[in-house]
């Protein structure tokens, strides 16, 4: 609202509450007053006729109260009167009587434009000797009663001339109000537009801008010269803090490139120490899975489980950390590809089941069996953690993996019937290391770092990520991926893993002691012949016949790869003889190497089942070109 329009109306407003105050109380008080005396008029007529009426209901003389009825309607604004006897006999004058209510005493009531009035005709205190009055007429009981109708027409023409009388005296008065507001309290108004049309050139830019001091008034010519002190410093500061900020960005770009480096230096670290990580944990896998049939039945079976589970635990809790400092640093880059969605899911629901079952929980898939265009690894990987995340927050009840065509994609959902995130969690629920609290009693499990490798990963491959969720009644994480109509029709089911022994030699090269030891060890229990080398060397000089399957650690000492290991074995005893390679290297590097290689590729700690059903794999298909083995 501009500052003219806001002098006009606070010069107005008061004029116009005052008129509109005394208007409403003047027409309040006239219009009571009438109100009164109508009520009054009514009354005494009402009650002037019972009494002149007694005697003439006792007698049942009806032409003397014709007369009365008669002389009662020549009263101004009377519109009907009538005698009516308790068995609703009656003589009536004018308008007919409508909605009589029940006659007990004195009543009042209105209906439309007319005021009703009733008073009972009672004897007054016959002699009790006067032959002509029979015993029990000085009961108290009205013997009938008169009602007098008033028209209140008048009262509301009255009210019509009160009403426009007051507005007539309001409008008068506003009339007069305004001319005087627009006289007086506008004349100092122009210094002050001066002064605002100054400051918004000084808040578009125009530091420095001055102004006249041309106001009558001392105080606005005081406000008009503080205006242009003011513009004046704020021409200063601008200059000032232009120079800071130049300061400011050059160190700010420094320090970039100091964080930019620092990060590249801990992804390194991390990923160099990768190996050395996960070399001890390779090996404790593989000596708890080699323990699992000496141990069968016994006591320390439970102990043995849980020792896997903490393994299992430290080694997901490590990949996590690895997995947010590679997309941090930028070195995770998607690869698309068809990918089938109800297969992933079966895939995911098989892998958790045991976890389900353990908890008590349900756990079902509700997918039709459609190919979307993602990254295979990448989204594994983000329904993998939001169904952990699902199971470990779910005491009652179960989880569901779902998807379902939604505005030309297929949104995948993971629903639980978990305790629920609070909203005041839900904005830091996938923050690194923030863990909402959904029971008093609730563990902490992990780091914290689950949903928020989901909401990264989401962002990199540009899939919008969405949660819905009720305290006390579940959660649900809902994902669109662009479907693919038509998906590869003959792609390869994997093989069924073998439930028997293993049969072949097979040939483990690694230079770590404790894991060839190990592994040895498992691969024995399996039913397979192992001749167990850590170096290129030994291979060079092994004088054994081709194995069935050679498995091959990648990075060895003094330089020496898996790839140059699969080399000599290809040159030794040919190139149909299968490698396996097993890195605990995670550089992305390394990995895109390893891929390019064409070698099937096992991260450790590797997962005993995932190794034999490999195995198993390889060896059929081993066998099936070589028939007779």
């Amino acid at each position: 609202m501009k500052i003219r329009t806001r002098a006009f109306m606070l010069g107005l407003l008061p004029t116009l509450l005052v008129a509109v105050v005394l208007t409403a109380y003047h027409l309040h008080s006239r219009l009571a007053d009438l109100e009164s005396t109508m009520t009054q008029q009514g009354t005494a007529l009402a009650h002037h006729l019972a009494s002149s009426a007694e005697y003439g209901v006792f007698s049942g003389n009806t032409a003397a109260l014709g007369k009365l009825l008669d002389q009662a309607m020549e009263e101004p604004g009377v519109a009907s009167a009538a005698v009516i006897w308790p068995d609703q006999t009656r003589i009536a004058r004018g308008e007919a009587i409508t909605r009589l209510p029940p006659l007990r005493g004195n009543r009042q009531w209105q209906v439309g434009s007319r005021a009703w009035f009733a008073y009972p005709v009672q004897l007054s205190q016959p002699d009790k000797n006067d032959p002509f009055i029979e015993d029990g007429a000085t009961s108290s009981a009205p013997l009938a009663w008169v009602v007098v109708g008033i028209d209140l027409h008048q009262k509301q023409a009255l009210a019509q001339k009160l009403l426009l009388a007051s507005l007539g005296i309001t409008l008068f008065g506003l009339l007069l109000a305004i001319l005087l507001i627009n006289k007086l309290a506008l004349t100092g108004v122009q210094p002050l537009l001066n002064i605002i049309a100054t400051v918004k050139r000084i808040s578009s830019g125009g530091f420095g801008t001055r102004m006249d001091v041309t106001a009558h008034s001392p105080e606005l010519r005081e406000l008009q010269a503080m205006v242009n002190q003011m513009s004046e410093s704020l021409r200063s500061y601008q200059q000032e803090m232009e120079a800071k900020v130049r300061r400011v960005t050059a160190e700010l770009e420094h320090k970039k490139m100091e964080a930019e480096q620092a990060s590249l230096a801990k992804s390194r670290f991390l990923a160099a120490a990768s190996h050395d990580l996960r070399q001890p944990m390779h090996a404790i896998s593989l000596y708890v899975e080699s323990l699992k049939p000496q141990v069968q039945g016994r006591a320390a079976e439970d102990t043995l489980n849980k020792i896997e589970r903490s393994i299992l635990g430290t080694v997901e809790l490590f990949n996590a950390i690895l997995d947010v400092t590679k997309l941090d640093a930028g070195v995770v880059q998607p690869t698309l590809a068809p990918v089938r969605i109800r297969k992933l899911f079966l895939h995911l629901a098989d892998e958790h089941a045991a976890e389900a079952d353990r908890r008590g929980l349900s756990l079902r898939v509700r997918a039709p069996d459609v190919w979307v265009e993602s990254d295979a690894i990448l989204l594994e990987r983000i329904v993998r953690n939001l169904l952990s995340n699902a199971l470990l927050h779910t005491e009652r009840g179960g989880v569901l993996l779902s998807a379902r065509p939604c505005h030309g994609k297929l949104r995948l959902q993971v629903w639980d019937t978990g305790h629920g995130i609070a909203p005041e969690h839900q904005p830091r629920i996938f923050d690194e290391f923030y863990q909402a609290e959904t029971q008093p009693s609730q563990t902490r499990h992990g780091l914290g770092l689950g949903l928020a490798i989901v909401r990264r990963l989401a962002r990199l491959l540009d899939y919008p990520l969405q949660l819905h969720s009720r305290s006390g009644r579940g959660t649900v994480f809902s994902m669109d991926v662009p479907i693919l109509a038509n998906g590869p029709a003959d792609i390869e089911e994997p093989a069924e893993r073998s439930s028997g022994n293993l049969k072949g030699c097979a040939v483990v090269v690694d230079d770590d002691p404790a894991i060839l030891n190990a592994l040895g060890h498992l691969l024995r229990q399996w039913g397979m012949e192992t001749r167990l080398l850590n170096s290129l060397d030994q291979i060079r000089l092994e004088q054994g016949t081709a194995p069935d399957v050679v498995l091959a650690d990648y990075q060895l000492l003094n330089g020496e790869t898996g790839l140059m290991v699969a080399e000599e074995v290809h040159t030794r005893w040919g190139a149909h003889v299968p490698i396996v390679l097993i890195t605990g290297d995670t550089r992305m590097e390394t990995i895109q190497t390893l891929r390019q290689s064409g070698f099937p590729i096992l991260h450790k700690p590797v997962g005993a089942n995932q190794l034999r059903a490999l195995l198993a794999t390889l060896l059929q298909a081993r066998s099936g070109r070589q028939p007779g083995r």
